[in-house]
Formats: structure tokens, sequence, C-alpha cells
């Protein structure tokens, strides 16, 4: 069933898929991309190996795909999801700057996925790629949070979940630049099963999310 999607001049469009769907897609091929790489990395430990690190086994290749559509697939949901607000209770200048820093986040994403591997200048292009699309990230998902919060339209235990995500988020940052304080380096043991955890936390606010919308038909 087609859904509406309202634009800047009040007119309607119809688009041929319910653009939650999306999101679950985008988190999807995320997953599928990180287990398939798992699968045929040897040896992989949790609680010891960064997330990216999954690119440089020997089924890298899943993990890059995977983190390239699932970005792909990240833009078009983010878009749905900020028209949603309501303008009555979202300044349109707040819901540019979101816009703006989620597809930031997202294109980031989808070139990390693009340059992963050991070669020194691909691995700082993949560092940068990562640490902006966190930090870009925590701001986009900070600002829907507080979206959801305002418009009535979204349950607010959503948001509660989504601050609780921002949370951990935002404790990864502290963690990871507190690490390069010398008494404070021994954080760097944790830090890969925090990044897993944050990991895991966005994919369960994105299923939340797409899965709300689909229900409630939010357009």
């Amino acid at each position: 069933m087609a859904i509406r999607i309202s634009t800047k001049n009040s007119e309607s469009v119809q688009h041929p898929i319910p653009l939650g769907v999306y999101g679950l897609l985008s988190i999807t091929f995320g997953i599928m991309g990180d287990l398939l790489a798992y699968i045929f990395y040897p040896g992989y430990n949790f609680m010891e190996r960064a997330v990216s690190s999954l690119c440089k086994g020997p089924g890298g290749l899943f993990f890059q795909i995977g983190s390239v559509i699932s970005g792909i697939f990240a833009i078009p949901f983010v878009i749905y999801l900020n028209n949603s607000f309501n303008p009555d209770y979202i300044e349109e200048n707040l819901k540019k700057k979101a816009i703006t820093v989620a597809l930031i986040s997202c294109t980031c994403l989808i070139i990390l996925g693009i340059f992963c591997g050991s070669n020194p200048k691909i691995a700082l292009i993949h560092g940068i790629s990562a640490f902006t699309s966190w930090i870009f990230g925590l701001f986009y998902i900070t600002l829907f949070n507080i979206f959801m919060l305002r418009d009535p339209k979204y349950s607010k235990s959503l948001s509660l979940f989504g601050f609780c995500v921002t949370f951990l988020l935002a404790l990864f940052l502290v963690l990871f630049f507190s690490a390069f304080v010398p008494f404070l380096h021994f954080l760097v043991v944790i830090l890969p099963s925090i990044e897993w955890i944050n990991t895991i936390a966005i994919i369960v606010w994105y299923f939340i999310i797409s899965i709300y919308t689909l229900i409630k038909k939010v357009n």
C-alpha cells in the first residue's frame, strides 16, 4: 500500500514502498554483513576486537558490502523520519540541522565500508569516516529523540529509549578520549565491547522506530 509524503508545498506524493521499510533494510544488510564476516573470521573475539576489525578477516568483503548497503538504505529512512515530524511542534530550522547531520553520518557509514583494510592510507580514511559517523550519529539521534518528545504522533517511550542510546554513544566517546590519558590507558581494553554494545543499541533503535512508523502508518 502506498503512503503519502508531505512536501514543503503541502502536496502529496505517492510512494510505492512504506518508507519505514528502509530502516529495516538498513539494519538487515548491516547485520548480515557483520554476521558473515564474523563466520569467516576464525578466532574473532568481541571483547578484544573492534567492529571494524571484521573487514580485515577472510570475510571482510561481506562487512564492507553490508556497511555500504546499510548506509544507502539509512539515507531515505532518516529523510522520511525527519519529514514525518510535525512543523507545528518542531522548528523547520532544527529539522534542517537534524537532516544535515544525519546525512553526513549515513554518508560516512558508506565511506567507511568502501575504505576498509590494513593499508595505512585506507585505514586512516576508514578511521576518520567511522569517527565522523559516530559523532554525527550521536547528534542526529539526539535531535530525533527531542523531536519525538515534542511530536504527539510519537510515543514518549520511543524518545526515552532513544536517549538511553545517545547516552551509550556519548559514554563510548568519553571513554575513547579518556583512553588517551596516560593513567587511563587501561580503558582501551573495554572499548571493543562498549563499541559492540553501542552498535547493537543503534540497531535496536532503528528497528523499534521502523516498526513503530509502519504499525502506526506515520507519514
